[in-house]
């Protein structure tokens, strides 16, 4: 049971984090005018790219800290800060990616980094450094694969559920998302502060 927990808690932060709903409008209007065996054979591509994305940095995520010596309290303000920074972005309606060629689409920026963005990154790197161990990672590389398959069933059948919800709901889906990525941000800064205090001495 404490697996399974801990399971649906990563799956949880990953998906606001990956927040499929914001990237609805955006994947439509970057596949506008393509066939829907075109739609689909993009989003097919970015999903695997996405999966390779995960794996990389759940297992050599801590590998490339060490590399550019970055301490994990450092990494956690920084993303929280960066979170913090994409949720303000999405409560306020910016887009996050430009239009590019559509013969690219599926790699950049649908897979990265839209969906397996600098967000998620962080956020599987930070959840391996807190406990390295091989059943712990394996529990976050699987919420990670499973949040990217739920990512890209709603891209795949975007059509479909853009046309049966009303856009006032998929917004409010949206926004809630980013409430969530809002909330998850603080207790990273927060979390990346306490960790330093404590290295100086000031509290116990």
């Amino acid at each position: 049971m404490v697996h399974l927990g801990l399971f649906v808690a990563y799956y949880i932060q990953l998906l606001a984090i990956m927040n499929p709903f914001s990237a609805l409008p955006t994947f439509l209007s970057l596949t506008e005018g393509m066939e829907l065996i075109e739609r689909r054979r993009i989003v097919s591509r970015a999903f695997i790219t996405a999966v390779l994305l995960i794996l990389v940095f759940t297992f050599l995520g801590n590998y490339i800290l060490r590399a550019f010596s970055i301490s994990v309290p450092g990494l956690r303000i920084g993303g929280g800060i960066l979170l913090m920074t994409i949720a303000l972005d999405m409560l306020g309606g910016m887009p996050k990616t430009k239009r590019i060629d559509p013969e690219d689409v599926a790699v950049v920026p649908l897979a990265t980094p839209m969906i397996v963005g600098p967000g998620t990154i962080t956020t599987l790197i930070l959840l391996t450094s807190r406990d390295p161990s091989i059943l712990n990672t394996i529990l976050i590389l699987v919420a990670g694969v499973v949040a990217a398959i739920t990512t890209f069933a709603l891209l795949r059948y975007s059509e479909k559920i853009v046309a049966m919800a009303r856009p006032s709901v998929m917004k409010a889906i949206g926004r809630f998302m980013s409430l969530i990525i809002a909330s998850i941000a603080v207790e990273m800064i927060m979390l990346g502060m306490k960790s330093y205090i404590e290295s100086w001495g000031l509290i116990h």
